[in-house]
């Protein structure tokens, strides 16, 4: 008789999960408050009427927004583990960047489960807690994507599509960081340009995780049993 052959789990999935998820618990959040009266409707991309964290403070949303954020932190923090393990597979051996973008990356799935709980309550304190974990993630988490960019660039197995894919990515979203920081200091009317590259940011940063998900595939990456790689194709 043969052995069974051991279940392979698909790690491409989960980092779709990780852009699906927080994706569509914000664009579900935002239609609950607009149908619900506490927020206005409009292209939010482009006209930035709202904030992302707007979306999760009244009503049901409060607790949809919490409900599929906080499941999206721990599904972050599998990604980035996921990552190293998907490069070491791949052969690459800067084991101090795998551990330092895995540092980062749990990082930054922390700091969004403290933005998460704090997001609705009033009080300094809790707005200190909101305000310190966005940033935190958002700088925490571009840091872990750019060196996964940089590990994966030097892995022929990954289609150069994905590799460039990944690299514009990337770049689009240090453009957008930089080009906050004059609409920060000198536009007078600067909420809705804020807002809009806000929704911009943060649907291209999870958008990441979903183009990674597709180089785990085209690679064949997959975890077998006991959580350990399978060979590669």
């Amino acid at each position: 008789m043969h052995a069974p052959t051991p279940p392979r789990l698909d790690p491409a999935a989960l980092a779709f999960t990780c852009l699906l998820l927080p994706v569509v618990t914000v664009h579900a959040c935002y239609a609950i408050a607009v149908g619900q009266g506490h927020l206005p409707l409009c292209v939010t991309y482009l006209q930035g009427c709202t904030s992302i964290s707007a979306t999760g403070r009244y009503g049901a949303a409060y607790f949809l927004f919490k409900g599929g954020i906080l499941p999206t932190t721990t599904l972050l923090a599998a990604f980035w583990w996921l990552a190293g393990t998907w490069l070491r597979a791949l052969g690459d051996t800067a084991a101090t960047r795998q551990r330092w973008m895995l540092g980062l990356g749990l990082t930054g799935a922390a700091f969004l489960a403290i933005y998460a709980v704090a997001l609705g309550h009033k009080g300094e304190v809790y707005n200190l807690m909101r305000r310190f974990g966005v940033t935190v993630y958002f700088g925490t988490s571009y840091l872990a994507a750019l060196l996964l960019v940089d590990r994966a660039w030097h892995c022929a197995e990954v289609p150069l599509r994905l590799r460039r894919a990944l690299l514009a990515v990337v770049t689009v979203l240090l453009v957008l960081g930089l080009g906050s920081i004059p609409v920060s200091n000198f536009v007078a009317d600067k909420d809705p340009i804020e807002n809009a590259i806000e929704w911009v940011f943060t649907l291209l940063l999870f958008g990441f995780y979903g183009l990674a998900g597709l180089a785990f595939r085209a690679t064949g990456f997959r975890l077998v049993a006991g959580l350990q790689p399978s060979p590669r194709r």
